[in-house]
């Protein structure tokens, strides 16, 4: 696949103008800058309060839109270790510009944490019997592979379990 998508990427630049050239360059510059933002940033506690990012190829800066004045702080004072690191990923830019957003901005998609699902309602379960225990345990023991062994046992413990509760 790799080779095919350099293979296209190739064709297009054949084809394409300078001008055209020029701006698939810098969507791909832009493109690393975000990617190493997300690498360094994403998924982080700094990261799930940033609302929105911009790419300022002029002037070679990331324009960081924080929810809170307080993060607007945090981020700043961490500008140096994060631009580090984006540089180790592979996309060295020259600074950050950071603002907060106004009040009440919700990002269109937002990177913030959602709450988890509640969990489905567990199904009526009944514990296995010594004796279907040890039928289990003799079933899965030729398996050599110990996390394989023990990773097939919960799953036919769990079925198990699951269908003598079914059956009352």
């Amino acid at each position: 696949m790799g080779e095919y998508l350099t293979g296209v990427r190739s064709e297009i630049l054949e084809n394409a103008t300078s001008d055209e050239i020029e701006r698939y360059r810098a969507a791909e510059r832009s493109r690393d800058v975000y990617r190493a933002w997300n690498s360094v940033c994403g998924g982080t506690r700094e990261g799930e309060h940033v609302t929105g990012l911009r790419y300022l190829p002029d002037s070679n800066k990331l324009l960081v839109y924080t929810d809170d004045a307080v993060w607007t702080q945090e981020l700043m004072m961490l500008r140096e270790i994060i631009r580090a690191r984006m540089e180790r990923e592979g996309a060295g830019i020259d600074g950050f510009i950071f603002k907060t957003s106004r009040k009440g901005y919700a990002p269109r998609t937002s990177s913030r944490r959602m709450e988890p699902p509640t969990p489905p309602v567990a199904p009526n379960r009944r514990v296995l019997t010594p004796e279907e225990e040890g039928a289990l345990e003799r079933e899965v023991r030729p398996i050599e592979d110990e996390r394989l062994r023990e990773s097939l046992k919960k799953a036919m413990k769990a079925s198990l379990e699951w269908k003598k509760g079914q059956e009352r």
